[in-house]
């Protein structure tokens, strides 16, 4: 039993665990079966959801193999160690990207999917995980269950954002969308005020995929709200 001091992104803390890593998907199963713990992709979570101090941890990152790959379609299967990085680099010169993308690339698509995560985008994509059309999950009970959109959706809702309380994701089939390259159209606007940001906003929904701001926390006084708009 390896003890392993183990934190989240925030570094508020890093608790001893019982570090266990799950490498091969055939010994997934044996290796749950009857424990209690929680799985860990690659740390990139601003909470702590993901720890269990003085508890097991199931490391998945070393689950990083890629099954299938359709060019035609963009669906990708994958085993859910796999960060969103390894997906773009294998996707992006096929003309595919990934539709919603946090703000890093080194998430697992499992954690991806246990947080259910949001891009600049959401406006116009939604959550992460309205682009993925399956996974496996595996019960510490020793029960394996395929779910989806159309297939035990009750447990494919649950496991959408459930932070990890579901079972551990072994395998996922995500929908990939089209691109025209790697390149991106991008401006940025500064507004004064937040009916400036609001209008902005409102603007640039319709053409614009990707909108984000930033506020000048320290030039804001009052009526004013001095930021950074970019589309």
């Amino acid at each position: 039993m390896l003890k392993r001091g183990v934190s989240a992104w925030g570094r508020l803390a890093e608790p001893l665990h019982d570090w266990r890593g799950l490498n091969d998907l055939s010994r997934v199963a044996q290796a749950v079966q009857g424990q209690s713990g929680i799985a860990f992709g690659n740390g990139r979570s601003y909470g702590d959801q993901a720890l269990n101090p003085e508890g097991i941890l199931w490391a998945t990152r070393g689950l990083d193999r890629f099954i299938s790959f359709d060019a035609d379609t963009g669906v990708l299967e994958c085993e859910c160690g796999v960060l969103l990085k390894d997906i773009i680099d294998l996707v992006l010169p096929r003309g595919w990207f990934v539709p919603v993308t946090p703000g890093t690339q080194y998430v697992t698509v499992g954690g991806a999917i246990a947080n259910d995560v949001h891009g600049k985008n959401h406006h116009r994509y939604g959550n992460f995980g309205e682009h993925v059309l399956s996974l496996t999950l595996l019960r510490t009970d020793g029960t394996r269950i395929e779910c989806g959109p159309q297939l035990n959706e009750p447990w494919f809702r649950a496991t959408l954002g459930g932070m990890g309380l579901t079972g551990v994701m072994t395998t996922a089939r995500l929908q990939m969308r089209r691109v025209p390259g790697p390149w991106v159209r991008s401006e940025a606007q500064l507004f004064n005020s937040l009916q400036g940001f609001v209008e902005l906003s409102e603007a640039s929904a319709d053409e614009w995929e990707y909108t984000v701001a930033w506020i000048d926390c320290l030039a804001t006084r009052g009526d004013v709200l001095k930021g950074v708009f970019f589309r």
